[in-house]
């Protein structure tokens, strides 16, 4: 397994002041409306090839599986806020670890109900992908640490950064309650 106390898993180092106000806020605000329109251009396009991919599908039913991976592929792989994008609210919390650590803890715990509550234990609940700008002034390790706990590990096919990504994975098993 990893060392969580290694440095690379650790919280991201805090960012200046002037870089965070007067760089990433005015990109953010500036970049992020023409992100999403060329998101949902992209969207529609790749919807538009997928309803020609369905009749191909109709005519050749083994294309199926194909066209679904297809679609997964591309607007699976770009994401809707970007990794850069950074909020008001995450430039006014700044190395705030508690902030960050509560925000792990919850997204976590939701994502871990919804996995264990899932009536046909679909894979797609089972995944979990965190960006950087989620975890940042809590750390990699912190979130290994608190997602283990709850049946969570590292994606076994998909890589994880601790700088940049981590994919988790659920083992699909519910948690054993000893409150009884």
């Amino acid at each position: 397994m990893h060392d969580y106390d290694d440095p690379a898993w650790g919280p991201l180092p805090v960012r200046p002041a002037a870089v965070r106000w007067l760089l990433l806020l005015p990109l953010t605000l500036v970049f992020i409306p023409l992100w999403w329109v060329v998101w949902i251009f992209f969207a529609i396009c790749t919807y538009g090839v997928a309803m020609v991919a369905e009749l191909i599908v109709y005519m050749m039913p083994r294309a199926e599986n194909g066209a679904i991976r297809v679609l997964d592929a591309t607007l699976g792989r770009v994401p809707f806020v970007p990794l850069w994008c950074v909020t008001p609210v995450a430039l006014v919390r700044e190395g705030d670890t508690a902030y960050h650590q509560a925000r792990v803890d919850r997204r976590i715990e939701k994502q871990t109900q919804r996995v264990e509550t899932s009536q046909y234990r679909r894979e797609y609940h089972r995944d979990m992908e965190l960006g950087a700008h989620y975890f940042r002034g809590a750390g990699a390790g912190y979130v290994l640490r608190v997602a283990s706990a709850r049946g969570w590990t590292l994606h076994p096919v998909l890589r994880s950064h601790p700088r940049r990504r981590l994919r988790l994975r659920h083992n699909g098993r519910p948690r054993v309650d000893f409150r009884n």
